[in-house]
């Protein structure tokens, strides 16, 4: 049995005005944390440089031996800084990568995770490491980042975000359940209303559960290309 891809709107169907404040309203949150999640692996290389330099100013016998032991840590913040720049890039640019909605998920993650570790917020993500789906990648990662940051919203203060992708037949499903903690309904409400502007944009169906006792479910499901 075949399926129909819902449709997905062209640029020129969009409301350019309300997608650029969505937009910012991202930006704002990534800026701040990647100057934090940036500036810990460059203080870090900057410190194993220093201890290097001193130890290469020691005897040579010792200096060679003590100096190779700060590369892997030299290696590491380079990978770390590497990972948090091109993640960023195709933030930035989500319309040079393919939509893959996990990929998505795992760079909203990295992005905001500072958001998640001032909110006292627990995020884990689980499932395929990629998931092809037939979508808009010009809106995809927006559509997924705020329904990340909605959920981290409300488990605010000591709750869990479990991300979680499955793939069930021509869709696939992005889950995002968000328990525990106090929660700010207040704060996650103008992301969840990008949600619902972007979910047509991005051939997404769309299920939003905010039960009256604390938390959310949000359900976002994709035609997976055969």
């Amino acid at each position: 049995m075949g399926y129909s891809i819902p449709r997905i709107s062209t640029p020129s169907d969009r409301d350019v005005g309300q997608w650029a404040a969505d937009r910012i309203r991202l930006f704002e949150r990534v800026a701040i944390g990647f100057t934090h999640e940036g500036k810990n692996p460059l203080h870090n290389m900057v410190l194993h440089l220093q201890l290097m330099w001193e130890e290469l100013k020691a005897p040579q016998r010792a200096s060679e031996s003590a100096a190779q032991k700060h590369i892997p840590a030299l290696r590491d913040g380079i990978g770390r800084v590497d990972a948090l720049l091109r993640s960023f890039g195709e933030f930035a640019a989500p319309e040079h990568v393919p939509p893959d909605v996990a990929a998505a998920a795992r760079r909203a993650i990295q992005l905001f995770a500072y958001d998640a570790r001032r909110a006292a917020v627990q995020v884990t993500q689980r499932g395929p490491q990629s998931l092809m789906v037939d979508s808009d990648s010009s809106c995809l990662g927006d559509l997924v980042a705020h329904a990340l940051v909605a959920s981290i919203e409300y488990a605010r203060d000591g709750g869990q975000v479990e991300v979680a992708l499955e793939l069930g037949g021509p869709a696939a499903t992005l889950e995002i359940r968000a328990e525990g903690g106090l929660g700010n309904r207040e704060h996650a409400l103008p992301h969840l209303d990008a949600v619902r502007r972007l979910a047509p944009q991005a051939a997404c169906e769309l299920s939003i559960e905010t039960p009256a006792t604390g938390g959310a479910r949000l359900s976002l499901s994709f035609p997976h290309p055969r």
